[in-house]
């Protein structure tokens, strides 16, 4: 009886390790998915800045969206978005290109975080005049966690994946 204790700690301990484990990890993803809304939302907002002014939008561009949702991605974190073709596809058919999205949108490297700009639903070139009075911009983030313990469930290749997006729309002059 003199060993009873240990047995019963080792026992437990493996049960404990990955509860804490899993625990760590979901605290992780649910700071980068936080990370990654918050980074959409500022690059989406400063696309839509309108100067009345001049009238038109100075931050309008792919660029400098890019450089805000970069930012943040890095204040929070997270290595500098890598940049990703026109709008995402989906996978359940929608046409605003909001989640779900297929496994092939999300980038091979764990916690990277992939950045779509779509203008008015289409590519991701921002139109060079403002023929339309207002227009749709969606910022959209995709990243495949990686999680630190063999104890969280990943379903995308090894990893889960979290998606974010913003749509706005823009003044035009």
């Amino acid at each position: 009886m003199r060993g009873q204790s240990l047995v019963e700690f080792a026992l437990a301990s493996v049960v404990l390790v990955l509860l804490f484990g899993g625990l760590v990890d979901l605290t992780r993803a649910i700071h980068y998915a936080d990370v990654l809304q918050n980074a959409v939302r500022e690059g989406a907002r400063q696309g839509a800045a309108f100067d009345p002014a001049k009238p038109n939008n100075p931050s309008f561009d792919t660029a400098h969206i890019t450089t805000i949702v970069d930012a943040q991605l890095n204040a929070g974190g997270l290595p500098s978005s890598i940049a990703g073709a026109g709008c995402p596809s989906v996978a359940d058919g929608n046409l605003w290109h909001n989640p779900p999205y297929p496994s092939s949108v999300f980038p091979v490297t764990a916690n990277q975080p992939k950045l779509y700009v779509c203008y008015d639903n289409l590519s991701g070139t921002p139109p060079a005049t403002f023929t339309n009075p207002e227009r749709d911009l969606n910022v959209i983030l995709v990243m495949a966690y990686g999680p630190l313990t063999a104890a969280v469930p990943t379903p995308l290749g090894g990893n889960l994946g979290l998606t974010a997006n913003w749509h706005i729309r823009v003044q035009g002059g």
